[in-house]
């Protein structure tokens, strides 16, 4: 911007001088001044006046108009000497213990004896509370209501039943006693019936056999039936799926001739597929003739065995019944029926078991319903007596201070309605201290130690003190330290305190305000004023020098770097500029 207000400013000068060329070309030029020397002198004279004058004024305006542009600074000089580190913070006084005041039931607060910041002691009268006395028998009657309605439900609870438990195992029983009485009637004829044993056996693997040759015939039948031979017997078969196959292959030459005898129809070739179609057509009924002729006569054996089968087989079967009918066991040898004695008996020892299991898990439960069903009597019982003393008691209660102290807040207001476990008012007790807290840096805090004085900024009294009591991590910033003060002396909960620790004080030989300190991600810096000599004057430029910030108080800092006494920082700008940027000085 400097060097384009520069350019202007030479700009005009030049212009300036252009025209007054012009003009003197134009005086030269003409007849009356080349004809008397002294007239043309005093023009060029008067014209050399006007240009210097006219270069002045230019000079003048672009100066001024280019200070204007420029941001105007505030500096102060860099000094040397002692300087006080100090930690400065402020924080909100807290008591060191407090109390809630609290009333475990629901009143109507009628009367709000204390404020915030007001001193009390025990046994102050803080609320008076309302009678409460319909909105709490109101609460109280609903919830006995409901508490009886839930005991009326618990009576309606049904006994235990094992009546299908007990069937079960008189059943199991009597399969038992039976068993039993087959396998003696067993071991009686074990003996005595060997030989009929032995043929009732002989039937049983006859009969089983009859019975899958029965089966066998009665697939093939329905085989042949439904001309499906998928899942027929191949041996009773014979050639009758290759009989089939070849009828449907005749079957299928006729249509195909067929067509082609109808496609020729009304053409030269007619005859000829005529011929072929009754060809295929006797070939067709041919093998259609086999084929059936053969399912007759195979179908018509099967049937025969079928009925030679199923009469043997009913023969056998009379035999078994005939037997199972008279032998004692049913049918069943000996070691059977012992076998299912002990199979009988294992069930019935199971039913047995299990009943015992159920039972003492239902008295166990019982025990349980019925300790549940006398507390609920003893609720009711209670909140019956409770409805009571409400329907008998009206008078308004005060509720009074337990400690001596000032009340940090009120929580009520006239006409709320009190609530168990929310407190009425907080107190802070004066005879237990009061503490303040400030958030410091790690590097402030190591400096540090529990049980410094710090001096209390704001002390209009004179009596106020504020020791360290305590140093701990900030959980909000871990980068911070958290410093706590005990603090003694005319202060209360509620109110702010500034307090300041010195820390150390040395010489330094550059001492700058804190207000020409700023930091950036490449460190802290200052602007330091460099100036410089032109034709028109001095020019002041802002000049970037990092430093190290050795020690502050509340207004200086100390540093070192490329800083000296003779020079001087900005303090103030009148607005942003960056380092190299040409600046002008604040008029004193």
């Amino acid at each position: 911007m400097k060097d384009t207000e520069m350019n202007n400013g030479s700009n005009d000068i030049h212009s300036s001088e252009e025209e007054v060329r012009r003009i003197t070309e134009k005086l030269n030029s003409a007849d009356t001044v080349a004809k008397d020397p002294r007239k043309r002198k005093e023009i060029i004279k008067t014209l050399l006046i006007v240009f210097l004058a006219a270069m002045l004024i230019l000079t003048f305006f672009s100066n001024t108009i280019m200070n204007r542009a420029l941001a105007e600074i505030t500096t102060q000089s860099v000094t040397s000497g002692k300087l006080t580190e100090r930690i400065r913070g402020m924080g909100v006084v807290e008591a060191e213990q407090s109390y809630e005041v609290t009333f475990d039931g629901s009143r109507n607060v009628e009367t709000i004896s204390v404020k915030a910041g007001q001193k009390v002691t025990e046994g102050d009268v803080l609320f008076v509370l309302g009678s409460g006395k319909e909105q709490s028998l109101t609460a109280a009657e609903d919830e006995l209501a409901a508490l009886e309605y839930e005991y009326s439900k618990m009576l309606l609870n049904a006994p235990a039943d094992y009546s299908s438990e007990n069937q079960e195992i008189r059943n199991a029983a009597e399969d038992l006693e039976q068993s039993i009485q087959r396998r003696d009637a067993a071991l009686a004829a074990k003996n005595s019936s060997a030989q009929a044993l032995a043929q009732y056996k002989s039937d049983k693997e006859e009969a089983a056999g009859l019975s899958a040759q029965k089966d066998k015939l009665t697939a093939a039948i329905n085989a042949i039936d439904s001309d499906d031979y998928t899942n027929a017997p191949a041996e009773l078969m014979g050639d009758l799926p290759t009989l089939k196959n070849s009828w449907q292959s005749a079957e299928n030459e006729y249509s195909a001739a067929y067509e082609i005898y109808t496609s020729a129809v009304g053409t030269g070739d007619a005859e000829t597929a005529l011929a072929d179609c009754n060809a295929k057509d006797a070939k067709r009924n041919e093998a259609k003739s086999s084929y059936d002729t053969a399912k007759s006569e195979i179908r018509s054996g099967l049937a025969s065995q079928l009925s030679d089968t199923e009469a043997k087989l009913s023969t056998v079967n009379s035999r078994i019944s005939a037997y199972e009918n008279s032998s004692p066991a049913g049918g069943m040898s000996y070691e059977d029926c012992v076998a299912d004695v002990q199979a009988k008996q294992r069930t019935l020892e199971n039913l047995r078991i299990n009943l015992a299991k159920t039972q003492n898990t239902n008295n166990i439960a019982q025990q349980q319903y019925d300790l549940d069903l006398e507390n609920k009597r003893g609720i009711i019982e209670k909140k019956k007596q409770a409805i009571e003393d409400l329907r008998g008691s009206s008078a308004p209660v005060e509720v009074v201070s337990k400690y001596s102290g000032t009340v940090r807040t009120v929580s009520v207001k006239p006409n709320d309605m009190t609530a168990a476990g929310v407190p009425l008012a907080v107190i802070d007790l004066d005879n237990a201290g009061f503490k303040l807290k400030v958030s410091v840096t790690a590097e402030q805090a190591a400096k540090v130690d529990v049980g410094t004085a710090a001096k209390v900024v704001n002390n209009w009294s004179g009596d106020v003190r504020a020791v360290v009591s305590d140093i701990s991590s900030d959980t909000e910033s871990p980068s911070k330290r958290v410093m706590t003060f005990s603090v003694t002396g005319a202060v209360s909960g509620g109110s702010y305190l500034e307090v300041s620790i010195p820390l150390s004080q040395d010489d330094y030989s550059a001492i700058v305000p804190k207000s020409a300190v700023y930091s950036d991600q490449d460190g802290d810096f200052v602007y330091k004023v460099r100036s410089k000599n032109t034709p028109l004057g001095n020019r002041y430029y802002a000049e970037r020098v990092s430093v190290t910030v050795l020690a502050s108080d509340d207004s200086s800092s100390a540093v070192s770097g490329n800083i000296s006494g003779s020079d001087s920082v900005i303090v103030a700008f009148s607005k942003p500029v960056k380092p190299g940027d040409q600046v002008r000085l604040k008029s004193k």
